[in-house]
């Protein structure tokens, strides 16, 4: 899987903060997690201090895999926390080495996932629980992105939980 651009790494982490916050306990409740709390940020900054905010967007995706993970299983399919390893790389050393959650926009407040996730997302009907999307092999163009915001967009708007996923076979 090619991926080159910078831009559609940006978006990703974009839309893994705008969902993973719509869907921390304070907001949709989909995950237990407050990583995106002012307490997270006290807690978080004597430690990690200058990567505060990628140690929060980290402690976000992984919550939020472990719930994707509970629906969905792991093994044969791909979803927006848990993507194919070498784009998990590139997304992790540009967060890490690269501040790219400042470079993204930084770490959104309610109104900014939400309008973020309007701005992008391609309109779908709502559908609650594990929904295939498509195979892996459209992970190789960046239409899927605007397709998985579709779904969150709908599904937080309708109280619901979705969880759009892409199988590795067709």
């Amino acid at each position: 899987m090619v991926h080159d651009d910078r831009d559609e790494l940006d978006d990703i982490i974009r839309l893994r903060m705008a969902v993973g916050l719509l869907g921390e306990k304070d907001h949709g409740n989909w995950w237990p997690s407050l990583w995106f709390t002012s307490n997270a940020v006290a807690f978080l900054t004597p430690v990690y201090e200058t990567r505060t905010d990628a140690a929060r967007y980290h402690g976000l995706v992984e919550t939020a895999r472990l719930v994707h993970d509970s629906r969905i299983g792991v093994g044969q399919a791909f979803h927006l926390f848990r993507l194919p390893e070498t784009l998990e790389r590139r997304l992790h050393d540009v967060v890490v080495n690269d501040d790219a959650t400042s470079k993204a926009g930084g770490i959104p407040q309610k109104g900014d996932a939400e309008a973020l996730l309007s701005e992008i997302a391609e309109t779908v009907d709502a559908s609650a629980g594990p929904i295939r999307v498509g195979s892996a092999a459209e992970l190789d163009t960046s239409s899927w992105i605007k397709v998985l915001a579709g779904h969150y967009l709908s599904a937080f708007r309708s109280s619901q939980q979705t969880f759009p996923y892409f199988t590795v076979s067709a």
